[in-house]
């Protein structure tokens, strides 16, 4: 089923038009904010690293459906890893719906609000766990061993970026951020 393989493309398509639509209709209701800024700490290197995560991801992708080499694990495996993808397509929307003062590089301006909810209230990174599912979706639908590395570097990146934000957003929020951490988990709610 080689040709079918290549829907997966379609559904990065999607994840990435939701993503980018999302964000430039609510940018166009925005006003620029300027100035003041305060970034995270190494929140260009985080980017960076994050970065070459979804670049492996999508030369591992590449490589394995050129040479129509796609490792079948289970029965229904493309079914989910596409569950998977659309799940983190939908976070991530969500979240962006409810947090209009997203960037690529963690920082905060003297107009920033602390997002709480909507799926904040639940986790407080949805953003990095909707790009955490598109990468398990696609290793679970082409598993492998460099999509499966790409995807632990694609959560090691998340998780190393939320650490750098919870530290600046410390720093701009205190005890706000501090109890809503307290109530929330970074990624899984309840567990982590």
């Amino acid at each position: 089923m080689a040709n079918f393989d290549y829907f997966i493309f379609i559904l990065h398509s999607v994840f990435w038009l939701s993503f980018v639509l999302t964000r430039l209709l609510l940018r166009s209701g925005e006003k620029d904010k300027g100035g003041g800024q305060t970034a995270a700490p190494y929140s260009r290197a985080l980017v960076a690293f994050h970065g070459t995560a979804f670049a492996l991801m999508y030369i591992g992708l590449n490589i394995a459906l050129l040479s129509n080499r796609v490792p079948a694990w289970f029965s229904g495996q493309r079914l989910v890893g596409s569950l998977i993808m659309l799940a983190g397509a939908v976070l991530s929307t969500s979240a962006l719906l409810h947090f209009r003062s997203w960037r690529f590089r963690a920082a905060v301006d003297k107009n920033h609000q602390l997002a709480t909810g909507g799926p904040f209230r639940l986790l407080r990174h949805p953003i990095y766990m909707g790009l955490n599912l598109l990468a398990l979706g696609s290793a679970v639908w082409v598993p492998t061993p460099m999509v499966w590395t790409a995807f632990a570097l694609m959560a090691i990146g998340g998780d190393l970026r939320a650490r750098a934000e919870e530290t600046l957003l410390t720093q701009v929020f205190g005890s706000a951020y501090q109890e809503y951490s307290r109530r929330t988990r970074r990624f899984l709610p309840g567990i982590y």
